[in-house]
């Protein structure tokens, strides 16, 4: 998920998007990840609309990295 990170800011190694660029040719699950991700960060920080105060984000984000730890044991 990191490489992905990088790979979406655009600072990945070249053999690293080399590889997942091969990857995405055949995988249509991973392209509609990729490009949805990609849709929803440009959303979120060129419309400015989601600026929340840290008080009111971070239970939002304790409890959303919540439900991915439980669903990964």
């Amino acid at each position: 998920m990191v490489e992905l990170d990088n790979y979406l800011d655009g600072e990945v190694a070249a053999a690293v998007r080399v590889q997942l660029e091969h990857h995405l040719a055949h995988c249509k699950i991973c392209t509609v990840l990729v490009d949805s991700t990609r849709k929803t960060l440009k959303i979120v920080t060129e419309n400015g609309l989601f600026d929340l105060p840290r008080e009111a984000f971070e239970p939002i984000a304790e409890e959303i990295m919540a439900r991915i730890r439980t669903k990964e044991k």
